[in-house]
């Protein structure tokens, strides 16, 4: 086989693999009652959507059994910044654990399928991330964690297998 055909077919091969990669499967079943309401982001892997986003939070509603309005809101250029807000949509896509969902923007043009992998017995934080498991993310009741609780929390997500090395705090 000629090297630049092989080089193709190496590299075609690595793209079917992440693209098919999953996240690691949910830990606990979300109670979708308790995990109405305000959720801030502690840590996050950067993302072009996020870009100079600062002090991120999301608010979720119900708006029928399984599906659910989601205000994302951030502040630009600091945590003091003019704030920018986002409403999507979401709804369940997995009924027997209640942790994973599909999002959609803009009127549902664009899809993105995102999974709680882990979740606080008293539901004051949560881990989530893209059902490929490339935009792990830690979301907390509190707009601040200690830096205790995020080194335990950003172990546990390397632990379930998720990457950690570009997790930021904004």
């Amino acid at each position: 086989m000629p090297r630049s055909l092989a080089v193709l077919t190496a590299a075609l091969l690595l793209i079917a693999t992440a693209a098919s990669a999953d996240a690691p499967e949910p830990r606990r079943t979300i109670d979708l009652d308790r995990f109405m309401g305000r959720w801030h982001e502690i840590l996050r892997t950067p993302n072009d959507h996020q870009r100079d986003c600062w002090a991120a939070s999301q608010v979720w509603t119900r708006r029928a059994p399984n599906d659910f309005s989601i205000v994302q809101s951030c502040h630009r250029g600091s945590r003091d910044g003019r704030v920018t807000t986002f409403n999507t949509r979401a709804r369940v896509t997995d009924t027997t654990t209640n942790a994973k969902f599909e999002a959609s923007f803009f009127a549902g043009l664009i899809r993105q399928r995102y999974w709680v992998i882990d979740i606080a017995p008293d539901y004051s934080w949560m881990i989530a991330t893209t059902a490929d498991g490339q935009f792990p993310a830690l979301l907390s009741r509190s707009p601040t964690m200690s830096a205790a609780q995020q080194t335990q929390l950003r172990n546990r997500m390397a632990e379930l297998g998720l990457p950690t090395r570009q997790l930021i705090q904004r």
